[in-house]
């Protein structure tokens, strides 16, 4: 504010005000933004703030020991060398394509339902393809920019740390291919002291690696007696305690230094690379610490010979070779060419660091004996590895097995998002933008389901001559029902006409219709054998019967059907039912040929994870609302035996339901001993969580206001039109977050399986570390299956918030 003087109008003198607006102030840092929200949720008392700063310790100095772990001191080979047992067990090679297309169908139904439920941001798209374009990026900097590290041999011709130590191996037999240089020279930089020994880190033989282990055990006796001789210097001990550290003093002995009692690299060593098919020295020189290293191109892909020898019998040699790796014998058995039984067992040589196989037999020594290999249980990564080496060893061999995958998840996800905005633009009304979407991918998802499961287990003749006499009995049924609907109209005495003419029409084909082969199968033992006739006769009234009732049905249930509707159901219905009759057998045998079945019991990884999961929602959803509502009922034996049912499936453990499908029912009925085992496991899933769904949508019909079923009877409707209409999709959008909560953990409870046998991704997991080769690392593949489980899990949690904001959500804003 300031005070002036001014000449007034009219020569009068004055002084008058003249405001001045401050600028304006930012709000205290502390009342908004993150530092308010810090202050207000982490350290809003004292309490709080030293809970804060306990926990946030712990936290981070796990995390910074999980990553110094996972880089410095884990084995990843377990994961990134058996990433296709983990994904899809040992299921069949040849059949290898199905799951790839049905991969790249369900990432393209994801995308029609982003179109049709959520709205993909560009930032989102250029990010999503940023990563993707990584993924194929990053091996390749890394493969360039790193070279791989050395392995370490040890040359010599005594046992190293004692009588009965290893001994180096004067000739090991490696994997090369063509092009490739092997470069050998002395490691003289570790030959210095033990102290430098002591940093060797990389691939080694059993011989340089007990040279290692004496450094390190001179190292650490030396520095427990430093130790011990501190403390005994320490005046504040009594007589007892220091008689015993002199006792342990006395009782540890420091050996004399590795790099002197091995006379480590002071001598020479003759070395040569040798082809292992033709036997041809392909180069060889004598190495000392003066000499430049011996490099070697090799000439063809095979087996070579790599020959270290000295002169000296007191004295060893460290080799740091770049070219040799560590390699996995794996033993097969394969069939004949002719698909005869199998023609013996052939091994498999995989070099760990590529992947490169072969199957030509080892080389052979001068005894006609097998020479040793650079064999993987043997030349393990010694000591703490390195970051660059964690990159090259690791992170580029498993972005290369993952990057292509994501790459075409990625693209069909793109083109089902397109053509789910594709359709909206052309078909969906303005008041209902995505309206046509939503419905496609609706339709879609439904179909996705069967087609997984069909895929993945192929068809066999007679499951195809089942599946289409049950849609012929379906497209009967459905006929008399709409027939029912339209009665009052002269259409429907056609439509009833023709429901009864195709249920006749089941009797000229046996077995086609599985209702006409239910009731011939109740009433054609009591007929008598000369009476064939009147056995066809009482079928086919019944037949008859059981269409009658469907229309009667109808007509309660289906007034008010559109003449538009019928006639397109009765299309769809007589186009089922010719192809039924028509085609039945050459189709049972084209689709046979085409996707024939695969054997059950090599499912397994994410493959029988998935298929367990998508499983037992499709199947427990439908039965736990039949289990909800007959628990409601008003019959008191329907609202007993469900509640029976779900009160013995919710007081059992899951796994002794497993028990019971694997293990009991066949010793109840001998005839199911070969029903396969993930079936078994998918019923018992399926009935399991059905129990626990049904107390949920209970909870939610029960939050349902009665007014909302006399509204319902007020304007005419019945009670299954009530329920089907009014109260159970209410219930059903108000329970999402518990029902979702169910099949998170049903897909968690799923890693069960692994205990009656079946090889999911645990089960897999489990199998993978029994190998001699893994032996030992747990972790590394516990990690990677818990590292699964959790992003699925986050996804399924996405997935039921987005539901639930047009859902559960939704419906308790409006206040049902």
């Amino acid at each position: 504010m300031a005070t002036l003087s001014d000449q007034r109008p009219g020569g009068l003198r004055g002084t008058f005000v003249n405001e001045v607006e401050s600028p304006p102030r930012q709000p205290p840092i502390l009342l908004v933004g993150p530092l308010a929200w810090i202050k207000n949720n982490l350290f809003n008392t004292i309490g709080d703030a030293l809970l804060t700063i306990v926990v946030g310790i712990i936290v981070v100095v796990s995390v910074i020991g999980l990553i110094g772990w996972t880089i410095a001191q884990a084995n990843w080979y377990a994961v990134t060398f058996n990433l296709r047992l983990i994904m899809l067990g040992r299921y069949e090679p040849e059949a290898e394509w199905r799951v790839t297309i049905l991969v790249i169908l369900s990432a393209f139904v994801i995308g029609l339902a982003l179109a049709a439920w959520a709205r993909v941001r560009q930032w989102q798209f250029l990010t999503s393809a940023v990563v993707i374009a990584l993924l194929f990026i990053l091996p390749a900097v890394i493969t360039t920019a790193i070279a791989l590290p050395p392995w370490y041999g040890a040359a010599g011709s005594i046992n190293i740390g004692a009588a009965d130590g290893p001994m180096p191996i004067s000739e090991v037999t490696f994997l090369g291919r063509t092009g490739e240089t092997v470069s050998i020279q002395l490691a003289t930089r570790y030959a210095e002291s033990d102290e430098a020994l002591t940093e060797l880190h990389s691939f080694a033989d059993p011989a340089a690696a007990a040279v290692l282990n004496l450094a390190v055990n001179r190292l650490s006796a030396q520095a427990q007696v430093a130790d011990l001789t501190a403390r005994l210097e320490s005046i504040s001990l009594t007589d007892g305690q220091r008689a015993r550290l002199e006792t342990e003093l006395g009782r540890i002995t420091v050996p004399e230094p590795a790099v002197e009692t091995l006379r480590l690299n002071q001598e020479a060593v003759e070395v040569a690379i040798i082809n292992g098919a033709t036997g041809e020295t392909i180069g060889s020189a004598t190495l000392d610490s003066s000499t430049s290293p011996l490099e070697v191109t090799l000439p063809a892909d095979g087996w070579y010979i790599l020959s270290k020898t000295k002169e000296e019998n007191d004295a060893v040699s460290i080799l740091e070779v770049r070219g040799i790796y560590p390699i996995l014998e794996r033993t097969i058995t394969r069939g004949g060419s002719d698909g005869s039984p199998a023609a013996g067992s052939i091994s498999q040589y995989v070099r760990m660091t590529d992947g490169y196989l072969l199957e030509a037999d080892r080389p052979a020594g001068e005894d006609g004996r097998e020479l040793p290999f650079a064999v993987v249980t043997q030349n393990q990564y010694r000591g703490n590895g390195t970051f660059p080496d964690y990159l090259r060893l690791y992170v580029a061999p498993f972005l290369n097995q993952i990057n292509v995958f994501f790459l075409v998840t990625f693209i069909a996800t793109t083109i089902g998002y397109l053509a789910g905005r594709l359709l909206d633009s052309r078909f969906s009304p303005a008041d209902r933008p995505r309206v046509t979407s939503t419905r496609t991918a609706s339709w879609s998802m439904g179909i996705l389901f069967i087609a997984i499961f069909i895929g993945v287990w192929g068809f066999s003749q007679g499951g195809v001559l089942q599946i289409l006499a049950f849609a012929f009995a379906l497209a009967w049924l459905m006929i008399a029902f709409f027939a029912g609907g339209q009665l009052p109209r002269p259409a429907g005495w056609i439509g009833f006409a023709l429901a009864a003419g195709v249920a006749l029409l089941g009797l000229l084909r046996p077995g086609l219709n599985p209702i006409q082969g239910l009731i011939a199968s109740l009433v054609l033992p009591s007929v008598p054998a000369d009476s064939p006739v009147l056995g066809q006769v009482i079928v086919a009234g019944l037949l008859l019967l059981v269409t009658a009732l469907v229309v009667v049905i109808g007509r309660s249930q289906a007034r008010g059907t559109s003449p538009r509707t019928y006639i397109t159901l009765l299309i769809i219905g007589g186009i089922m039912i010719g192809v039924a009759m028509l085609a039945a057998q050459p189709l049972a045998e084209v689709l046979a040929a085409a996707l024939p079945l695969t054997d059950t019991r090599r499912w397994g990884g994410v493959l029988l994870t998935m298929l367990l999961t998508v499983v037992g929602i499709i199947g427990s959803l439908p039965l736990g609302i039949l289990l909800a509502l007959g628990r409601r009922s008003k019959a008191p034996v329907i609202s007993t035996i469900c509640t029976l049912y779900i009160e013995i499936a919710r007081g059992v453990p899951f796994i002794t339901v497993l028990f019971m499908a694997q293990l009991l029912i066949p010793l109840i009925d001998p005839s199911l001993a070969d029903f396969p085992g993930p079936f078994r496991a998918m019923i018992a899933t399926v009935i399991f969580t059905a129990a626990y769904n049904a107390e949920v949508i209970r909870g939610g019909l029960q939050a349902i206001p009665p007014g909302q079923e006399e509204a319902a009877k007020a304007v005419g409707l019945s009670g299954l039109q009530t329920t089907l209409f009014i109260t159970l999709p209410q219930a059903l959008r108000l329970v999402i977050p518990p029902m979702m909560g169910n099949f998170v953990g049903m897909f968690k409870d799923t890693s069960l399986v692994a205990i009656v046998g079946l090889l999911d991704v645990l089960g897999m997991a489990q199998n993978v570390i029994a190998q001699t080769e893994f032996l030992g690392l747990r972790r590394e593949m516990f990690l990677f299956v818990v590292i699964f489980y959790f992003v699925i899990c986050y996804i399924m949690a996405v997935v039921s918030r987005r539901i639930e904001e047009s859902g559960a959500g939704a419906a308790m804003s409006r206040k049902i």
